[in-house]
């Protein structure tokens, strides 16, 4: 068992979503019964599931419950059926919860689970018997993952989304990358040569002309490449 117990929903994913609906519509401290008037929603599954909007930051207070911006964000979202903001709060949510998180790594560890496999995994991370009311409560765990687009169904099992980072940018040719020095296979030479008489012409109003020139080579050849390399810069000046 877990050292600590983890507050499971007590509700499904659909009954929780109208529970944070009902604390959004709401500017002050309110009591269970009072959401439970909102709502539909029995006042037993607001009560159940009010420990873990406290555990994710939806929710604050103890005997009475007042909405966190965070929460109001998510219920305004929920609210509008706002797709992209359900997935962005939810997100968010789990990005600052370790409990959610490591069902998730649980999940990409063993590259895919079964739902029920998952509830009961949630169940025994969380130190709760696997009753019905926790595997409901496990259940509305994993629609917030998928809410979150964490967590996707794929050929009958339950799969973790992998995001793409965005591709590094290509280093300029000659510079090392930030952090760090390149190790080509080849070492490169860079020269830049100013050729005689171009002071003279810039000083006619031309541009003065330079003359590039990369070099590659063994590192082994660099050695007997400097003295060459000096003597081509001096003939072209």
């Amino acid at each position: 068992m877990a050292e600590r117990q983890f507050r499971l929903p007590g509700s499904p994913y659909e009954e929780l979503a109208n529970i944070i609906v009902a604390y959004g519509t709401r500017d002050e401290a309110s009591r269970t019964g009072d959401v439970g008037k909102l709502d539909s929603v029995h006042q037993s599954s607001v009560s159940r599931t009010n420990g873990f909007l406290t555990e994710i930051g939806v929710l604050q207070g103890e005997t009475k419950k007042l909405i966190t911006r965070r929460g109001r964000a998510l219920a305004l979202a929920l609210a509008r059926k706002d797709r992209e903001g359900i997935r962005a709060n939810w997100r968010g949510i789990v990005g600052s919860t370790e409990f959610l998180q490591n069902v998730v790594s649980a999940v990409k560890l063993r590259e895919g689970m079964l739902f029920p496999t998952v509830q009961a995994y949630i169940a025994h991370a969380a130190g709760q018997p696997r009753n019905k009311p926790v595997m409901t409560g496990a259940g509305a765990i994993v629609e917030i993952l998928k809410a979150a687009e964490l967590l996707r169904e794929e050929a009958g099992e339950l799969v973790a989304v992998f995001d793409e980072d965005p591709m590094p940018e290509e280093p300029i040719e000659g510079e090392p990358e930030e952090g760090g020095s390149p190790e080509p296979s080849e070492a490169g030479v860079s020269a830049v040569v100013e050729a005689n008489g171009a002071s003279d012409a810039g000083a006619a109003g031309a541009p003065p002309v330079q003359i590039h020139l990369h070099i590659n080579c063994d590192p082994d050849d660099i050695e007997d490449l400097a003295p060459r390399l000096k003597a081509l810069i001096q003939g072209l000046s």
